[in-house]
């Protein structure tokens, strides 16, 4: 039975550019061993790899004129704080008293399992899965407070919007429209080359290859399909935490109209 490969190409616009860069290296880092022993892909994932290449490069690059020594401050704290929430969750875990205590600890475990490398992220891809992070934690706020977490979980949630409001404001100063259009050009090609990539796996199966090289090609359809999976679910969570984030705005408005005007 031939196996489908997810559409990734709303997904991949959708996403913010680090997480783009971010995903496509996950693929090519994980298919490449595979994509290896067959060789009706050595040409189109030639060409995927050498656009991703170039893609990550510019990003890079463009990516070193937004630092200033506050951004690496900032974004320095919150690495701190998320590593240390994190860590509270697995002390709570491993060290709890009770069998009942250990099944409270895992509801956040199975939240903060999710973001173990997120300080090794990014700075776009970080600031969106801290956003995600913090928003999930803080719908349980009865066990935050259980396990000591209600205070941490705030800090982070607000050291992250500290150093996403800097860094948008030095994305306004930096990135005038021909830098924009440079990252949309080496963007538009990786997302091209690696639908070619996807073009030419869904192909193959309907060749004459041999057993291992169609085994082959199903595990990395599998692994992409992951991939895409992943992406779809982190983008999912920001777009909720966003409009969570205005909805809880749109409240505190409705509350400071609604309040009395103080008396002279």
């Amino acid at each position: 039975m031939k196996k489908e490969i997810l559409n990734s190409k709303r997904i991949l616009f959708r996403i913010s550019v680090a997480q783009n860069v971010q995903m496509l290296f996950a693929v090519y880092t994980d298919t490449k061993p595979l994509a290896a022993n067959v060789p009706q892909l050595q040409l189109v994932f030639g060409g995927f790899e050498n656009e991703l290449l170039a893609f990550d490069s510019f990003f890079k690059q463009s990516n070193k004129a937004f630092e200033t020594p506050e951004i690496v401050r900032l974004d320095a704290r919150r690495d701190f704080t998320a590593r240390a929430v994190i860590a509270k969750v697995d002390y709570s875990y491993d060290f709890a008293l009770s069998d009942d205590e250990r099944e409270e600890a895992r509801r956040l475990l199975y939240v903060v399992e999710k973001y173990r490398k997120v300080a090794l992220m990014e700075y776009e891809a970080e600031t969106a899965n801290l956003r995600s992070m913090t928003a999930e934690l803080q719908q349980m706020p009865a066990l935050l407070n259980t396990f000591g977490l209600t205070d941490l979980t705030s800090r982070l949630k607000q050291e992250n919007e500290d150093f996403e409001a800097l860094y948008n404001s030095r994305a306004h100063t930096v990135n005038d429209k021909r830098q924009q259009g440079n990252t949309q050009k080496y963007r538009t090609a990786a997302n091209l080359a690696f639908d070619n990539f996807v073009k030419a796996l869904e192909s193959l199966q309907l060749m004459p290859v041999s057993a291992a090289e169609l085994a082959a090609a199903e595990q990395i359809i599998d692994i992409v399909n992951g991939h895409i999976r992943q992406a779809t679910i982190v983008y999912n969570r920001h777009i909720g935490a966003v409009s969570a984030r205005k909805q809880n705005d749109a409240e505190d408005a409705e509350d400071t109209a609604d309040e009395p005007e103080p008396q002279n």
